[in-house]
């Protein structure tokens, strides 16, 4: 491995608007900043943008401390302070703040000298202001609290998850691990393991979805809305494309993608020898070689990730490396701690936080490279003037991770050192691209159902589930004697508990980083030089014009699907 340039380790900015002591512990102590700039007199456009960096550092400050509770909530679901604190948040400081956060929204839009602001730098911004002044109802604040505990809730649930083996306790990370074992006896038997504790919280994680899909449906009535997919849409800022746009998407990836995805799953039946795949040979290796192993601890895993991203330029390398300082990093699986991994932003000091369950697997690079991606992305955006300025839709962070998965790729022998091993890696990741446009499709239909159906009964929500996996996954997969798992294994996806109808976005942005892999194929420089000025723009700029920027389109026609799933074939031919 090579050796690390020493970096320099980023510091909060001097505060100008709060006290450098300012921690919004409560909203007695918040409130008062709310009425300075409620109250304040703005009769220049040098006034308004004064006001605005106040407003931004009021939101970076606020923003920063929820977000390290909830760090401390997803780390140890057991940590009864973190719960406590989080549920404070949502209980007594965020309905209030969320009130006078509107006031100030609704001073802003109606302030005369917006229309003196550069539109190239502020039409984004004014253009999503004005949307959440138009979407807001204080009656909605009771509703969005409560929502936002019960969401709370998958996360305690799914981290108290974990079952034995050979007599070991594992997290169901760590047991998921073995549907890589050449041992298909051994595979089945975890998999059927895992089953049965997944199932025990069925009910639960059913009865939390009920509530959940009440709320929001509540709220998008009183918002004035027919159903909570027209308001999810207004409230993502989804400017650029239409609910009909996505269930076209549907029916573009159905046509196009899963020819392939039946042909690389008939492919993997033949190659293993089986006359029928069951769900627990989804994931080995069809060489019939053990699982790739990219690194032997988290310690490793990092160290690869900080040499490959510096193969790749210099600056992403670095990124990691800081975090790695500043203990910004939470990789290994272990028991009280939630599912999933992502990259936080701390919008004080710039430095995110990415958290993960590693076990070790291949899976695992993907993830670390993935969320890096994410991690340089706050990087990149955090000098921009204001917050909402860094605020990026989901169509545009997901190419800032994908993007990266993609073009570390070429670097991928530091943690393959055998040609062959690196081979089977890049191979798999390119087939598991197929894959996740048709699972983003998957998961996006079942959400247009959920909310188009919000008095659905668990029975129905089920069966509805089944016959779109059926739709959406390799026709040849035995399902035989797995129905009850499958029905339920929605339950697996944190989006549709947490973060509703953000799913689609991974499928848009994966089809912007083949476009920019192309690109990279043959122009490195000009690729790398794209995604650093692309991300640097946050969220200035329109979706369209950030994929323009990258050398990409925001497109999601049958043509440029089947344009840019015929390049990421010849691709895995020539593997």
């Amino acid at each position: 491995m090579s050796e690390v340039a020493a970096v320099e380790i980023p510091k909060r900015k001097q505060r100008i608007f709060l006290s450098e002591d300012f921690e919004p512990v409560s909203w007695e102590i918040t409130e008062p900043y709310y009425n300075n700039l409620q109250s304040r007199e703005i009769n220049s456009v040098a006034d308004l943008r004064k006001w605005l960096r106040d407003s931004s550092e009021l939101d970076g400050a606020l923003s920063e401390h929820g977000r390290w509770i909830y760090v401390r909530t997803t780390i140890d679901t057991s940590d009864e302070k973190a719960k406590a604190d989080l549920i404070n948040l949502y209980a007594n400081v965020y309905p209030k703040m969320s009130v006078a956060d509107q006031q100030l929204k609704q001073k802003f839009v109606d302030c005369p000298f917006v229309e003196e602001l550069d539109p190239n730098l502020f039409f984004t911004t004014i253009r999503r202001i004005k949307k959440s002044v138009a979407l807001f109802r204080e009656e909605n604040i009771p509703l969005t609290t409560e929502m936002q505990v019960k969401q709370n809730g998958y996360d305690q649930l799914m981290g108290a998850q974990s079952m034995h083996y050979k007599g070991n306790e594992l997290t169901i990370k760590q047991a998921e691990s073995f549907m890589r074992s050449t041992n298909r006896a051994e595979r089945e038997e975890v998999f059927k393991l895992i089953t049965e504790r997944k199932l025990q919280d069925a009910d639960k994680l059913d009865d939390l979805l009920s509530d959940l899909i009440r709320l929001r449906h509540q709220i998008a009535l009183t918002a004035g809305f027919e159903n909570y997919i027209e308001f999810r849409f207004e409230e993502l800022g989804r400017f650029d494309y239409t609910p009909a746009d996505c269930l076209q998407f549907h029916e573009s990836v159905e046509e196009v993608i899963m020819p392939l995805v039946h042909q690389l799953s008939e492919e993997r039946k033949k190659l293993l020898g089986y006359e029928s795949l069951k769900l627990w040979d989804k994931e080995v290796d069809t060489s019939g070689k053990p699982a790739l192993k990219p690194c032997n601890n988290t310690d490793e895993l990092i160290q690869k990730t900080i040499d490959c991203f510096n193969h790749l330029d210099p600056y992403f390398g670095e990124r990691i490396e800081i975090m790695k300082q500043m203990k910004y990093l939470d990789l290994d699986s272990r028991m009280h701690k939630s599912n999933g991994g992502y990259n936080m932003g701390m919008d004080e000091i710039g430095v995110p936080f990415i958290f993960m369950n590693s076990t070790n697997s291949e899976q695992d690079l993907i993830i670390m490279v993935h969320e890096g991606g994410h991690a340089v992305h706050t990087f990149l955006t955090h000098d921009l003037e204001l917050q909402v300025f860094k605020a990026t839709t989901s169509e545009v962070a997901e190419v800032a991770s994908m993007g990266m998965e993609l073009m570390t790729m070429q670097h991928w022998d530091i943690f393959y050192a055998d040609t062959d091993d690196l081979k089977r890696a890049r191979k798999n990741h390119l087939q598991y691209i197929l894959g996740v446009l048709s699972k983003t499709c998957l998961g996006d239909a079942f959400q247009f159902w959920l909310y188009n159906n919000p008095t659905h009964t668990k029975e129905e929500r089920r069966a509805k589930w089944f016959e779109l996996v059926k739709k959406f996954t390799a026709a040849n997969i035995d399902w035989t004697g797995s129905e009850d798992f499958q029905e339920t294994s929605y339950q697996n996806i944190l989006h549709f508990y947490i973060v509703p109808f953000y799913y689609i976005e991974y499928a848009f942005a994966e089809l912007g980083s083949i476009a920019l892999w192309r690109l990279f194929i043959n122009d490195r420089k000009t690729a790398i030089a794209n995604y650093k000025k692309a991300l640097q723009l946050g969220y200035t700029k329109s979706i369209p014009v950030f994929y323009e920027t990258l050398g990409a389109k925001f497109d999601f026609s049958k043509p440029y699907i089947t344009e840019l799933t015929t390049f990421l074939q010849k691709q895995i031919s020539e593997l």
